[in-house]
């Protein structure tokens, strides 16, 4: 019998694959990326918003906490960015993260192609090529 929370169960046939030191660590450091960039983003986008809006109701505190949190990520995604993006030798993307405005969205996109990469080199799953539909087919 299958309980609501049945798909929160883990496989005992299918422990995982198996991956070394290097790449342990690297998946690391490129989720803590993605964390820090995308705290960032999501600190930016609610300042910009609530300013869009004139929303008058959001105390001046929540304005100074949201800011300060954008600086503070923003400080520690470059930092961190270039730390990731240097140790992983990927040098256009460090290029993006060393220039301020562009870092936190350039880190947020690299972590997440990045774990893409790695879950691809791991799992050895290719990215399959679109089906190829017949000249007027219906089939959607």
């Amino acid at each position: 019998m299958t309980g609501l929370f049945h798909f929160m169960q883990y496989d005992k046939d299918a422990p995982g694959a198996a991956i070394d030191d290097e790449t342990r660590r690297e998946l690391g450091r490129v989720a803590n990326l993605f964390l820090v960039s995308a705290i960032t983003m999501i600190a930016l986008f609610a300042e910009l918003f609530a300013q869009a809006l004139e929303a008058t109701f959001i105390p001046q505190a929540v304005h100074t906490v949201l800011g300060l949190v954008f600086l503070v990520g923003w400080a520690a995604t470059v930092v961190y960015g270039v730390y990731v993006t240097f140790t992983a030798r990927r040098w256009v993307w460090l290029a993006l993260c060393v220039v301020p405005p562009t870092s936190p969205p350039a880190a947020l996109v690299y972590a997440w192609i990045r774990r893409r990469e790695i879950e691809r080199e791991v799992l050895g799953d290719e990215p399959s090529p679109p089906a190829r539909r017949s000249r007027g087919s219906t089939k959607r």
